[in-house]
């Protein structure tokens, strides 16, 4: 590639560019190996601003070429070469390594060549050359460092030096302050980042990270993201490492993001974080904040996304990065990671060499027998070590004395055979600082006992002393005001018991375990948890329902996650102790998953939620029927009909021995609106338009009526109607409805919008497509509106409204609109639901535009898909199968396919006469099919 004049991408809109350029400018061949690109961008940027010409010559010659002729095609059309030197050392070492000799050798032999190095060279040192180190040999006076410099320092400088090569550039910038001005500099590393501080006593994984540096920066132009995975026992360091990593090569990154995977369900949170960062609006629907989180990344330079402690490979493939312009690094127990692509790089515990080097620099000291021993003694655990160093340090001690306090119990040396050995070793480690700090302050035992009942990353720092009031009948030893609370926590710091920053604190998954052996009893085991729980459900919002309530939700639920873990030992105390603050918790973290569309983590903490109410000694009625309403409607969302009406109805038992409460009637009128739906579903339509229609009645003779509660009865009622075929009387409850919103001054978008949907959906129904097209439309614009125009296209009721909308354009014969409307549709839909009515419908909606287009092969492919799926998720004589089966059997006839065509719409017709009454819409219609295509 050549970058030339303002041509070169980046330049057009510079202001310090010029605008004409002379016809003679010398010529640079910038030479670099994939890994470099971040670098040779800046660099050849750089040059074309100050009037140069680039000539990109990225790899390596091949090893059939000669060498001289490779030279010679470097400097082909170049007035001089420009080498950049690799901060990790290339794969393929003795080849890359034959090159600079003989780039060297022609350099001396006169051609014009210089060499550059940006970044630090420290991974250079475990090379193996097997000859003399050729970056050792490079002449001094061809050589430019500008590692460490400023950007208009380090652009100076380059320039400086190649006029004294007598290269003269033909004049852009006349300025060389200005010659990186407006550019990213690659050195300040990424522009978005979360990552946790550096370790600044990282050392010895220089193998490891030169591993990762040649899988992840090869830049090899795949269709996915490169991916590499640091794999290994607890202890051994590879969050250490990827941390490290992250900020070594945060230079060849425009966004690099953490998550902390040890739990599925907080991945989404933290995944929406970023895409919050990056712009994209938070809205409830997690596929869509997914979908568009990859396209905001595609619009990135690169980017690096690392995923910390994941179990297994399921747990992130739902999340997996659908933009290839960057990468993905994974720490993990688990060596398995073929099947998403990873490059595995394991790691293990320092052998007594590498145990007695860590040591020895971390310590600053000399003792080499005390590090060898200690290392011995604690299995060369890199964790553990740190732990040492950090003791010896805050205590001014020694290693031989830190020896000394181990005693003379065994060498702890990992084995292949003994997988348990990294326990031992942390505790014997461990046991020295535990007591330390317990002496120095009366609260660290208290402290550390809460947070190892929590999610041991991201403890919001102020948990405990915002909330310290909601336990403090039964503190046990936690500080009682935040100077006593951030005395505790600058004892636990030092000894390396926990890290802390501002806002966070993390504490290691083996801390945490060894902290609960060292607990006294069950007495003390149950204080931390319930406190912990106490906590927690105090920071956790009351009402999860608004996006301004979701970061401090999306935070908090790895929190929640671990203190509710069913199978956890300590769950059991809190059913037993805390039930009230437990199903509080479990509801809230359900209704906020519900809502992020979250379906099955929701549905998990909801029938906990349940299970809690109902074995209470002392039963609250209200918050059992409470978490029954809201599992029912989760149910519903999974079409899990028998199960929805299951809690729904008894839901409304529970409130029902409550008595005339005031709210509860409202309550009890809600809860009856949705099994209204769930019976309409169910295709129990009378018995759904009779409870639709007494909570009517109900409301039209109670005092204190709310407005929108009658609102959403006459939709109810509606629907009832219209699965009834009383299309017309369906019409005029949606009119009620629409009527008694409008006059509201609050009523929210969406519910405005669903009466012009409904109105649409029935005027499309009695044929009348202008008015549906209308109605559909407003709809639609309604809800854009109120989403928003880039969230809002993808969002779910949206994306209902357009499935009407293309149905209302195929029955006017706009094919090809209908069309395209309807593909985004059905793509949309399968990325949220895999098998689900909606995708179903959507699909039926598709195959019967297939056939009106003459494509009749692929119209039979997605109706065999849409009648296969409600099936399994409606049962076999649901009316929604017939729905597609008498599209199939148009499909069928048109296709020459009579006999299947009639055994179609003969199964659609039984059907429709055992779930409708004479005289229904669907019926008659499959009536009329029947008689056309029957012989």
């Amino acid at each position: 590639m050549t970058d030339r004049g303002v041509a070169e991408p980046g330049r057009v809109s510079d202001p310090h560019g010029a605008q004409d350029m002379p016809s003679e400018q010398p010529t640079i061949a910038l030479c670099y190996l994939p890994g470099e690109r971040t670098w040779a961008d800046w660099t050849a940027t750089v040059l074309v601003r100050a009037g140069f010409t680039v000539l990109r010559r990225g790899g390596l010659p091949t090893r059939d070429d000669h060498p001289d002729q490779a030279v010679e095609q470097l400097l082909d059309g170049a007035d001089s070469a420009l080498v950049l030197l690799p901060e990790v050392p290339p794969q393929n070492l003795a080849h890359y390594a034959g090159w600079l000799h003989h780039l060297i050798a022609a350099h001396e032999a006169g051609e014009p060549i210089i060499w550059i190095r940006y970044g630090s060279l420290d991974l250079w040192g475990d090379a193996r050359w097997g000859e003399a180190d050729p970056l050792s040999t490079l002449p001094h006076d061809a050589c430019l460092n500008l590692s460490s410099r400023e950007p208009d320092v380090a652009a100076s400088a380059l320039v400086t030096r190649l006029h004294r090569f007598g290269l003269t550039p033909g004049g852009a910038v006349t300025d060389v302050a200005l010659l990186a001005a407006g550019l990213g500099y690659p050195a300040w590393g990424a522009a978005i980042t979360n990552f946790p501080p550096r370790n600044p006593h990282f050392t010895d994984r220089d193998t490891a990270l030169a591993t990762l540096a040649q899988c992840l920066l090869s830049d090899d132009g795949g269709s996915r993201p490169d991916a590499g995975g640091l794999v290994g026992l607890p202890g051994v360091g590879k969050t250490e490492t990827a941390l490290e990593f992250g900020h070594r090569f945060g230079s060849h990154y425009d966004v690099v993001w953490w998550v902390n995977a040890e739990r599925q369900v907080s991945l989404s949170g933290q995944l929406s974080e970023l895409a919050r960062t990056l712009g994209v609006e938070e809205v409830p629907d997690l596929t869509v904040v997914l979908t568009r989180l990859w396209s905001a990344l595609r619009e990135r330079s690169r980017w690096l996304l690392v995923y910390d402690n994941v179990e297994q490979p399921p747990d992130v493939s739902t999340i997996w990065p659908r933009a290839s312009n960057g990468d993905v690094l994974i720490t993990s127990r688990n060596p398995n990671w073929g099947s998403l692509g990873v490059t595995r790089v394991p790691l293990r515990a320092f052998d007594v060499d590498d145990g007695e080097a860590f040591l020895l620099k971390r310590t600053r000291e000399s003792d080499r027998e005390a590090a060898r021993d200690v290392t011995a003694r604690l299995g060369g655990l890199p964790f553990a070590l740190e732990y040492v160093g950090a003791y010896v340090e805050e205590r001014r001690a020694s290693l031989a004395g830190y020896r000394s306090l181990l005693g003379e119990g065994p060498r702890h040396m990992s084995a292949a055979a003994d997988t348990d050995w990294f326990a031992s070793a942390m505790a014997t480690s461990w046991n020295v600082s535990f007591d330390s700090a317990n002496d120095e302050n009366p609260h660290v035992r208290a402290l550390l006992s809460v947070f190892s009942f929590l999610a041991p990353d991201d403890i919001p720092r102020d948990l405990v002393p915002e909330h310290i009031g909601v336990v403090d009948g039964e503190r046990g030893g936690l500080p009682a005001t935040r100077a006593e609370y951030d005395r505790a926590l600058v004892v636990l710091v030092r000894l390396s018991l926990v890290d802390a920053t501002e806002d966070r604190i993390t504490i290691h998954r083996l801390a945490q375990e060894y902290v609960l052996s060292r607990m006294a009893g069950p007495e003390e085991q149950r204080w931390a948890v319930c406190s912990a729980l106490t906590l927690v459900n105090a920071a956790f919002p009351l009402e999860p329902l608004s996006p301004a309530s979701w970061v401090t939700c999306r935070r908090l639920m790895p929190h929640v996650l671990e203190l509710t873990e069913a199978r956890a030992a300590h769950y059991p105390l809190l059913q037993e102790r805390c039930p009230t603050q437990l199903g509080s918790l479990l509801l809230r973290a359900g209704r906020y998953l519900h809502l992020r569309g979250e379906h099955r983590p929701a549905r998990g903490l909801l029938e906990q939620s349940v299970e809690v109410e109902s074995s209470r000694v002392e039963p609250d009625r209200l918050a059992r029927a409470t978490a029954l309403a809201a599992l029912g409607r989760v149910y519903y969302h999974q079409a899990e009909l028998g199960e929805a009406r299951r809690v729904t109805e008894q839901a409304i038992a529970a409130v029902g021995e409550l008595g005339e409460l005031g709210d509860q009637e409202h309550f009890v009128g809600r809860l009856r609106l949705h099994l209204s739906r769930i019976l309409r579903e169910s295709t129990a339509f009378e018995e759904a338009e009779q409870v639709a229609r007494e909570v009517l009645e109900r409301l039209r003779q109670s005092d204190g009526v709310r407005p929108p509660l009658v609102a959403e009865a006459w939709v109810t009622y509606g629907d009832a109607l219209w699965r009834r075929g009383r299309l017309q009387e369906a019409a005029d409850a949606y009119r009620e409805a629409l009527e008694v919103r409008s006059a509201l001054p609050d009523t929210p978008a969406i519910d405005m919008a669903t009466c012009h949907k409904h109105l649409g959906i029935i005027s499309r129904e009695l044929d009348d497509l202008d008015a549906a097209e209308q109605e559909l439309r407003t709809a639609r614009t309604l809800l854009i509106a109120d989403y928003g125009a880039d969230y809002g296209e993808n969002h779910r009721d949206v994306i209902d409204v357009d499935g009407h909308l293309a149905e209302v354009l195929r029955r006017s014969g706009r094919l090809e609109e209908a069309y395209g409307l309807l593909r985004r549709v059905v793509a949309v839909r399968e990325e949220e639901f895999q098998d689900h009515p909606d995708v179903a419908g959507s699909l039926t909606k598709l195959g019967a535009l297939l056939c009106d287009q003459g494509r009749y092969e692929e119209s039979m492919s997605v109706l065999d898909r849409a009648v296969a799926m409600f099936e399994r998720c409606m049962g076999n004589e649901h009316p929604y199968v017939a729905d597609a089966v008498v599209e199939r059997s148009l499909t069928r006839r048109a296709a020459g396919d009579q006999e299947g065509a009639v055994t179609d719409i003969g199964r659609a017709v039984s059907i429709y006469v055992a779930r409708y009454a004479a005289g229904h819409p669907d019926l008659e219609r499959a009536q009329r099919v029947r008689q056309a295509i029957t012989p």
